[in-house]
């Protein structure tokens, strides 16, 4: 064998000694390069700044080794450290619904039939539930359903990633426990869920258990989490500060304030803590958002924000310049992107009597696909619309067979039965006034299948009570039976030319059963037979009426469909109601009678200005009515007109007959801002046109005897129901002055 040469012997050492210099050097310059953590602080809107920074870091090459967050810091840092760049958090920035976010109501279209059909019911939406017979109050304003899911959607591609120091960037979120006030860093779990419990405000939002921990906003504990991100090995740390100052003494003006400046001192005395543990070479970036008015809840002004922290970051241009990393283009290049998991099963994991079978029917993931983002929220935002859980939401796990989606439904712990109350009060300048105090009850889950109690009532006015057991007959909740017991006193009036002619009190009695189906949560069939009994007594003489007692029975069908987008001051969407009801005196009616009701209202939205159509047209049969005799046979099936926004002008309830047609054309005009938080006031200002008449025979009906009137209004969406001042005018010179809270009897 020949032997080498000397000469390649030596070419060879060289190139080797030159690449392990190489070697040497580049270890050199990665050792040279300090670590960096980033440190973002709470306050609310005002963390969006926080996306600024971020910007600014990346154009300069900063790497970033490791994030810490507080609250509002805890959400765009796990953002971050999930693997949205900037521009993706600043996109998100700008298109995030807030007003989604921070209110838990299920979008009336996502609401099943039965629900909506319960808005009209009662007035107050705040209800008070009850667990063995004990009052229990909820432990926020906000439970952050919807919140949840925002979160879990803008991180879904990570969901799969339990270990945060896996993540594209290793991470922290701070919260506080409640029961101890201590500090309480996650580092493992639920992505999403440890930045919902990191900004999780007491009193605001529902806290969230992990681990055993009842968590709270982190800011009460940590409000820059400087030494959290000291823990997790870095060199150096980029600052970001932007609480809320203390406000000066002639601001402090009323409870309100006072409330406010105790949190910011809570939070700016651990803040300064925190701050007096940053080391020499550490950066702290302020941004200046109060020159620019840009408050905790300021959600409405992102690119404000944004500027503002990018503006603050460039400002330490010199001191930032030390951090800077020449390969970190490339690295940011290279950084990994997350995809969505492949789902291999679907479990669903609750404590509620709700059948587990009707959940896992409810999702429409596909199994061996990639988790679909918009199908699981409109799956859940169903389940959620059941309003039989405090919160459903998702994560992911990962088996030894694949990703697992489980859906976490979780049942209130306040319990399952529901008390609402609410007022109804009518005053015209007439001097024609009800005043009615009303309420309902709910109990819920009496079976596997979902069977329910309601009752519902109201004292004094027009007086009603109502009760219902209501149980469905499959898993889907689709197909169903009820029994049902109604009691109603309305008074009746008969007028002409404005002169009451007529007065009797009709106090009737019902009970109903039925069965149904329900189609999607867009309408119901119903259909069964009744009994009733009806006493009528005379409070004004006139040949019109006579007092009475009358029996009644027969059978029913009935279709309703609902897709308004608010039960009150909608915007768009069309309520119809139609019902054939016919009385055989061979079951026990009075007489043989058929009668028909129909009537629907239509909302369009064209900006802030919205238009309703409206129409009722009813009647009611009977074989057995004298001839020529001009008279109701039957006074508690008399149909009536007369009052706000039902032939304004006239005396309510003033016209009655067999027949009833009625037209009206309403425009609204919202006056003030939609707000970004739950808490909200509409206002609207509006006016109506209406046409209609009641007549004793079909043949008597015409065009030509409608009623004119109209009406203008101020009206407001409060939390007491819709609240109207109104002016009403009518033919003949009739005219009446409204004030009314509360809806009328549907």
């Amino acid at each position: 064998m020949p032997r080498p040469s000397p000469v390649l012997l030596i070419l060879l050492l060289a190139c080797l000694y030159g690449a392990l210099r190489s070697s040497d050097a580049h270890a050199a310059d990665v050792r040279e390069r300090p670590r960096v953590g980033l440190v973002l602080a709470g306050g609310g809107a005002r963390g969006i700044a926080h996306i600024g920074v971020i910007k600014y870091l990346e154009e300069q090459g900063i790497h970033i080794d490791a994030v810490a967050g507080t609250s509002m810091g805890s959400i765009i840092g796990g953002l971050y450290a999930s693997g949205l760049t900037a521009a993706e958090l600043e996109e998100t920035a700008r298109s995030i619904d807030w007003r989604y976010a921070l209110d838990d109501d299920t979008p009336r279209d996502r609401l099943p039939f039965r629900r909506k059909e319960q808005d009209y019911d009662f007035l107050v939406g705040a209800s008070l539930r009850f667990k063995d017979g004990v009052l229990k109050l909820p432990m926020g304003a906000i439970e952050g359903q919807h919140l949840n899911f925002v979160l879990h959607d803008l991180v879904a591609h990570a969901s799969r990633i339990r270990d945060f120091d896996k993540l594209p960037i290793p991470y922290r979120a701070v919260a506080a426990d409640i029961v101890t006030g201590e500090a309480v860093v996650l580092s493992k779990g639920d992505l999403a869920l440890a930045m919902r419990a990191s900004m999780s405000i007491p009193g605001v939002f529902t806290p969230v258990d992990i681990d055993g921990h009842l968590l709270v906003d982190g800011g009460i504990a940590m409000n820059i989490p400087v030494t959290v991100a000291q823990a997790m090995g870095v060199d150096r740390l980029v600052v970001v500060d932007i609480g809320t100052p203390l406000a000066p003494r002639e601001k402090l003006d009323n409870v309100l304030s006072l409330v406010d400046q105790l949190t910011n001192i809570m939070t700016r005395t651990n803040s300064e803590l925190q701050l007096k543990q940053m080391r020499e070479g550490d950066v702290l970036v302020r941004p200046a958002l109060d020159a620019a008015g840009i408050t905790a809840t300021s959600f409405d002004q992102p690119e404000e924000a944004i500027a503002i922290g990018y503006a603050a970051a460039k400002s330490l241009a010199p001191e930032l310049a030390t951090l800077a990393d020449s390969d970190e283009a490339q690295r940011l290049a290279k950084r990994p992107r997350l995809v969505l998991p492949r789902i291999a099963e679907i479990r669903i994991d609750t404590d509620s009597s709700v059948p587990e079978k009707l959940l896992r029917n409810m999702i429409t993931q596909p199994i061996g696909e990639r988790l679909d983002r918009d199908r699981i929220e409109s799956d859940i935002a169903d389940i959620y619309g059941l309003d039989e859980f405090a919160r459903v939401d998702y994560d992911v796990l990962k088996e030894a067979h694949g990703y697992v989606l489980r859906v976490k439904a979780t049942r209130n712990p306040q319990g399952d039965n529901v008390l609402k109350l609410g007022l109804n009060w009518d005053q015209d300048s007439r001097g024609e006034s009800e005043f009615g105090v009303r309420g309902s009850w709910h109990q819920r889950g009496l079976n596997r299948l979902g069977a329910e109690w309601y009752s519902a009532g109201q004292l004094g006015g027009h007086s009603f009570f109502l009760t219902q057991f209501y149980q469905p007959l499959d898993t889907a909740r689709l197909v169903f039976a009820d029994v049902a017991y109604q009691y109603e006193q309305r008074q009746l009036n008969l007028s002409d030319d404005g002169e009451l002619r007529a007065r009797a009190v009709v106090d009737d009695h019902q009970l109903e059963l039925a069965g149904g189906y329900n189609i999607s949560n867009v309408a119901r069939l119903r259909a069964g037979a009744y009994l009733g009994t009806a006493n009528n007594d005379i409070e004004i003489g006139s040949p019109l009426l006579s007092s009475s007692s009358e029996d009644d029975a027969g059978w029913f069908a009935e279709l309703k469909v609902d897709t308004l987008d608010r039960a009150y001051f909608p915007g768009s969407g069309l309520r119809f109601r139609t019902r054939f009801s016919e009385g055989e005196e061979a079951w026990g009616a009075e007489t043989d009678y058929r009668s028909w009701e129909t009537g629907f209202s239509a909302s369009k939205s064209l900006g802030r200005n919205t238009f309703t159509l409206g129409g009722r047209w009813s009647q009611i049969e009977l074989d057995e009515q004298a001839s020529g005799a001009r008279i109701l046979t039957l006074p508690s099936q008399a149909f009536t007109l007369g009052g706000f926004l039902a032939l304004s002008g006239y005396t309510r309830d003033s016209l009655a007959g067999n027949y009833l047609g009625f037209a009206s054309l309403s425009w609204y005009r919202r006056l003030t801002e939609q707000s970004l938080l739950p808490v909200d006031l509409p206002v609207y200002a509006g006016m109506s046109l209406e046409a209609g008449n009641t007549w004793m025979r079909k043949g008597e009906a015409s065009f030509g005897d409608l009623i004119h009137a109209g009406s203008v209004f101020l009206g407001v969406d409060s939390p007491l129901g819709p609240i109207y001042i109104g002016l009403g005018l009518g033919e003949n010179n009739q005219r009446a002055m409204y004030l009314q809270i509360g809806q009328p009897l549907d």
